[in-house]
């Protein structure tokens, strides 16, 4: 996670097929709690083959910023984490939860509850692991299979220093690292630093003293053409940390993240085919990505119906040379090709643009935003097509001038 640039992918169960085929494409493997809890044997059974099979890490996200919320109609996932932390009162369908609500004792169960979960994720049944482990068509051995690289102890998203959210993380952060070291795995926490906004963000990592920081901004979206102040700020906090050493991965993070290496972040995370960003605002309902195609030079998915308008009058805008397109039209791809695209070409991007200088990256990035306008200005398509198109590309010259700005 701290390597420059580290590429994890967050895990779903509908991820299976995507990860068994290009392991050799992403860093590593994000598994969020609430999946390690909701579908804990099945994980454990696929996470922990591929793991003896592959030399890609994993770790585990705790997701605990769940419970700030009110969880009116919880689901199956939000109870069994609970029940991982060893409180099950964490589930509020009253009100929204304020940090009095935690006690000393409660936070210290908390704490030891995820550190024993992840000292003990390596325990799968035989059949379990042979179940998955037959799947990758090789011959993988159980004794060959890994911890998690990291432990994630839980951390709470502050929404400003006064909230009392930031000292209820930082008490949870120390009973982890007392209860951690009864378990000798002390060596493995890395702290999550966890903000409503990049100021505040680079404000709570500037307090601690760690060396290496797993950073979250809440709904950081890097394509909206509003959050380009917020980018700004995001940019300087990460060059604020390298200035004092402090390296910092993203729990959340696209192309744009890649941009940022230069200012010192050394990896991200993403879902495939989504989970760029994610709002610490528990949505109602959740599932799959949408079958969207993700155009190499907007750095970006977009409408399928869109890219292939494009891509039949204005190929170079589109067409995509990695092994699933080999130059064709979007149409051919079914979901698994679409998403399998995605990451291929994720990986390519890092290789390509992580070392770039500034000013190059920058003329880059303005040079595909004049393609893309003047494509789109002749594009002979439905009104509704078109009008979709207009909003895909400006995001462009944003980033080039986030990258000027921050320096």
């Amino acid at each position: 996670m701290f390597n420059r640039f580290d590429h994890y992918l967050s895990y779903t169960s509908t991820d299976q097929q995507t990860v068994r085929e290009l392991h050799n494409s992403f860093s590593g493997l994000l598994v969020p709690g609430t999946v390690a809890a909701f579908q804990a044997e099945g994980t454990k059974g696929f996470i922990l083959s591929l793991s003896a099979r592959s030399e890609e890490p994993y770790v585990i996200d705790s997701r605990f910023p769940l419970f700030q919320n009110r969880l009116l109609n919880p689901k199956r996932s939000h109870t069994l984490l609970a029940e991982i932390f060893g409180v099950p009162e964490l589930i509020n369908k009253t009100r929204i939860p304020i940090p009095d609500d935690f006690d000393s004792a409660m936070i210290e169960k908390i704490a030891q509850g995820w550190i024993d979960f992840n000292v003990r994720f390596e325990d799968v049944k035989l059949k379990t692991f042979e179940k998955y482990a037959a799947r990758l068509g090789e011959e993988v051995l159980l004794a060959k299979r890994k911890e998690p690289a990291y432990i994630l102890p839980p951390y709470a998203m502050v929404g400003d220093l006064a909230d009392g959210w930031w000292e209820f993380s930082k008490q949870l952060w120390q009973d982890s690292i007392e209860y951690a070291s009864t378990k000798n795995v002390s060596d493995k926490l890395r702290r999550v630093v966890a903000a409503k906004n990049p100021r505040l963000w680079g404000e709570l990592a500037s307090e601690i003293s760690d060396d290496e920081v797993v950073g979250w901004v809440s709904n950081l979206n890097e394509f909206d053409l509003t959050s380009e102040g917020s980018l700004i700020e995001y940019g300087r906090a990460l060059k604020a940390s390298q200035g004092r050493n402090q390296k910092v991965f993203a729990l959340y993070g696209g192309f744009f993240s890649i941009l940022l290496a230069r200012f010192g972040l050394t990896g991200a995370s993403h879902g495939i085919g989504f989970g760029e960003h994610r709002n610490s605002i528990e949505l109602p309902t959740s599932g799959a990505p949408p079958a969207r195609y993700y155009v190499p030079k907007l750095h970006r998915y977009i409408g399928v119906e869109i890219a292939v308008h494009l891509w039949r009058q204005f190929p170079a805008l589109v067409t995509c040379s990695c092994l699933e397109c080999a130059g064709r039209s979007p149409a051919v791809l079914d979901y698994h090709g679409l998403m399998r695209h995605s990451v291929r070409v994720r990986n390519s991007e890092i290789h390509e643009w992580v070392d770039l200088p500034s000013l190059e990256l920058i003329e880059r990035l303005n040079s595909t935003f004049d393609e893309f306008q003047k494509g789109v200005d002749r594009l002979n398509a439905p009104a509704k097509i078109v009008e979709g198109a207009r909003a895909v590309y400006s995001h462009l010259a944003m980033w080039a001038r986030v990258v000027g700005d921050i320096g």
